[in-house]
């Protein structure tokens, strides 16, 4: 893989990194899926995709895609290809010139919920992995690709919002280049320098963080759709903590979770089992307000 055939908003070439960066201030919300947040990024992406669609001349007919969906539970980095290629079709330069579609790229559910859970001393969350083990995990979870011939030589933009150490990529291009995908174009949001990505992998947490203060407000107040990342976070939180999520959440949103938990297998963990008993017991009321919620 060559980094500079990347196309970035922003590259990180040295750390300590800067929080105060603008490049970063809807970073956390984004990656919970904060609709906002999300088309924040989005539209700075827009001029980016255009340079590569509408700039070639070689290819029509683009593909844009992102990273594999698990489990009905998109990524952020799903939540912003869909948003992007909504703009892209919106955009004069691209729509006059361009035939674009969007394509979801999955893993197969039977062959998911066989494997089994990866090494339970290790974390859940991804950001969190040293190298070694993304790497391994990328390669677990490429053995469950769902093949797509609609791929076939077509020119393909992967949208994605971060590129660290560079095994979710190399995985992402084998299974493109299996397809015999007419050419793939990266772009991501941010772009860590190899060197600094894999030797410092826990980057991507860095920049992810968010206070419980701030999740609260988050999942609570405003317009959002749970990621993977948000899944992960609210089954992470103390009992208490998450009892004060779920007063806050509406009904729906309480279901939504819930489905969500038990597609990722949450209840099959036992580190989990208490949060997944009390967000059923919130989903089993009658009433969203009975518990005091104030939404």
């Amino acid at each position: 893989m060559n980094r500079t055939d990347i196309t970035c908003l922003h590259r990180i070439s040295q750390i300590p990194i800067d929080p105060n960066e603008s490049i970063f201030g809807e970073y956390p919300a984004f990656k919970l899926g904060v609709a906002k947040s999300v088309r924040h990024y989005a539209e700075l992406l827009l001029p980016l995709a255009k340079r590569i669609i509408a700039g070639d001349s070689e290819y029509t007919e683009w593909i844009l895609t992102a990273p594999a969906i698990t489990d009905q539970t998109p990524a952020a980095a799903n939540l912003l290809c869909w948003e992007l290629f909504e703009l892209c079709k919106h955009d004069r330069d691209i729509s006059s010139s361009q035939e674009l579609s969007v394509m979801d790229i999955h893993h197969d559910r039977e062959s998911t919920a066989s494997m089994d859970w990866k090494d339970p001393t290790k974390s859940l969350d991804y950001s969190k992995l040293d190298f070694e083990d993304r790497v391994k995990e990328r390669e677990r979870h490429s053995r469950c690709l769902v093949p797509n011939a609609d791929f076939h030589g077509r020119p393909i933009l992967f949208v994605n919002d971060i590129c660290v150490t560079g095994a979710q990529q190399q995985t992402m291009q084998q299974y493109l280049e299996h397809a015999e995908a007419a050419c793939v174009r990266w772009l991501y949001v941010i772009a860590v320098d190899q060197e600094i990505g894999r030797s410092n992998p826990k980057i991507e947490w860095e920049i992810n963080f968010a206070t419980f203060e701030h999740l609260l407000r988050m999942v609570s107040c405003e317009q959002i759709q749970f990621t993977g990342k948000c899944l992960q976070a609210l089954m992470h939180l103390s009992l208490a903590e998450l009892d004060q999520v779920l007063r806050a959440l509406n009904e729906g949103r309480r279901s939504r979770l819930l489905e969500l938990a038990v597609l990722n297998g949450f209840q099959r963990l036992d580190a989990f089992r208490k949060n997944i008993e009390l967000v059923t017991s919130y989903c089993q009321e009658p009433s969203a307000c009975s518990r005091g919620c104030s939404c």
